[in-house]
């Protein structure tokens, strides 16, 4: 019969071995080596004029997308792929954190290598949006 310190140091190796393979297997998962492909990147740049820091969604078939955030009196740019644009649109939504009023863009229909900004003013009802 084994002695119970005996068993407890067995347990405890075999937990560790476990979590060695477990990390190695999910580690052997990534694929760093993947080049990321950015021949269909869309540039979306939002200067916020507005008082209050701002979430940037895409609306898509009634379904908010989360682009980023935008704070108070700053500018952020995010890079979005057209192949998950539905049909190469997009529809942009301010919704500023605290306020119940948000702005939104027309139904904008993009392509690869296009730029995307969005001034949105202190009056969001003010706020523009061109294509380059």
């Amino acid at each position: 019969m084994r002695h119970p310190a005996h068993r407890k140091t067995l347990c405890l190796a075999r937990l560790g071995l476990s979590l060695v393979f477990a990390t190695t297997a999910c580690a052997s998962l990534r694929h760093e080596d993947i080049p990321v492909d950015d021949t269909d990147v869309v540039t979306v740049e939002v200067v916020n004029h507005h008082q209050l820091d701002v979430t940037v969604f895409n609306v898509a078939g009634g379904r908010r997308d989360r682009i980023g955030q935008v704070t108070a009196a700053a500018a952020a740019s995010f890079k979005l792929h057209v192949r998950r644009l539905p049909n190469s649109e997009m529809q942009l939504l301010a919704d500023p954190i605290g306020s119940s009023r948000t702005t939104r863009t027309e139904l904008l229909r993009v392509g690869a290598g296009d730029t995307v900004s969005w001034i949105l003013e202190t009056d969001l009802a003010r706020s523009h949006v061109e294509i380059h």
